[in-house]
């Protein structure tokens, strides 16, 4: 392991999905109007035929995200997605959070936009004054008119923080048919009964993860566009909750770096959620996971499930390699985590005899176990 410092956390994971239909693209087209579809996409199979396979977008999946973390920490303040602005119409054309990250953990990890009219341009300041500043102002252009320059002015900055987790979408691993029908009725007490349909499917979901580790607590305020409100730089560097480590750079003080991804990676390990839980109730926790802290921001586990004889397995030559290229580049053990009896049996064999004979670098557990042995190695690593 790098002895370098962690600035990443990086991570695959792998969803059971089963009988499931957890993200909906509507109704289906054609003559199949009264079908709910999932959302798919074009793959291909082993003979390089096309094929539409499952898939769960990152922006649905981080939404579970979002919830377990908020059921996870009770104590934590919670922020919502609310109306900033309306149109003429007076329909909503602007949203966003609270957009604190110092009070909010959640946009912290998860960012925000607040774009603002006129990003960008020039503008003379200040627009709203008090009357000593009129005075001011008059007396700073009647210098100017002396002078000959022209009055100060500022560009019009958006509030910006591009999220440090970043996510890819849930994907299927199976590259076969895996839609199924299911018929269903509508029973009416008078008339016939109304028929519709649900498509469902059948495989392993994968993503990946990263977590830029280094920049949870600190804000960069560069140009036009901001990631902490100029209103609460002010407010919390007066009482000290926030410094200036650079110029332009604010860092909480009492860091919660630590406390912010041990939150976020605990979340995940129980994730829920997911559409139409009641008709087909499926369990999106992992059931398998691999996570690692980094000192660069490469998403290392990158398509690191297959199927073989339709369970799933870890390609463990993908992971040998990994391990062996980024080696100089891992701050943590790689941390790898199965549910007991889910990968295909020769795998899962393979698997605890590679973590055994690589126990000075990798560490084989369950899941959950997993995130909370990660978590752990961050009190000694930074």
């Amino acid at each position: 392991m790098s002895k370098n410092k962690l600035t990443h956390i990086a991570g695959t994971f792998l969803i059971q999905a089963e009988g499931a239909f957890l993200n909906g693209a509507g109704l289906d087209t054609g003559e199949d109007r009264n079908a709910v579809i999932p959302k798919t996409f074009l793959d291909y199979d082993k003979n390089g035929r096309g094929i539409r396979v499952p898939y769960v977008s990152a922006q649905a999946w981080r939404r579970w995200l979002r919830m377990t973390f908020q059921e996870e920490n009770p104590n934590e303040p919670g922020t919502e997605l609310k109306a900033l602005d309306k149109s003429a119409k007076g329909t909503t054309n602007k949203i966003g959070t609270e957009m604190n990250p110092v009070e909010f953990a959640e946009d912290d990890i998860f960012g925000y936009m607040r774009a603002a009219k006129g990003q960008g341009k020039e503008t003379e300041i200040p627009e709203t004054l008090t009357e000593d500043e009129m005075l001011e102002l008059a007396e700073r252009e009647d210098e100017n008119k002396e002078t000959k320059t022209k009055p100060k002015t500022e560009k019009t900055k958006a509030v910006m923080r591009p999220s440090p987790f970043g996510s890819s979408i849930l994907k299927s691993i199976r590259k076969a048919a895996t839609i199924s029908d299911d018929e269903g009725f509508v029973h009416l007490k008078e008339g016939s009964p109304l028929p519709y349909k649900t498509k469902f499917y059948n495989t392993q979901l994968q993503a990946i993860f990263g977590l830029n580790y280094s920049r949870l607590g600190v804000f960069r305020n560069d140009g036009d566009r901001i990631e902490l409100d100029e209103n609460f730089v002010k407010q919390y560097a007066a009482d000290g909750t926030i410094r200036e480590t650079e110029t332009g750079i604010y860092e909480i003080t009492d860091n919660k770096r630590r406390e912010r991804a041990t939150m976020i990676l605990k979340a995940l390990a129980v994730l829920r959620g997911g559409a139409k839980q009641a008709q087909f109730g499926t369990d999106v926790t992992p059931k398998a996971i691999v996570v690692a802290g980094l000192n660069c921001g490469n998403l290392i586990f990158n398509d690191l499930f297959e199927e073989k004889e339709s369970q799933p397995v870890i390609k463990l030559d993908a992971l040998k390699d990994i391990i062996n290229d980024y080696r100089n580049r891992l701050t943590t053990h790689v941390f790898i985590g199965i549910r007991k009896g889910y990968l295909h049996p020769t795998n899962e064999t393979d698997l605890q005899s590679f973590a055994q004979e690589k126990s000075d670098i990798v560490r084989l557990s369950s899941p959950i176990e997993a995130v909370n042995q990660l978590t752990a190695e961050l009190e000694k690593v930074g």
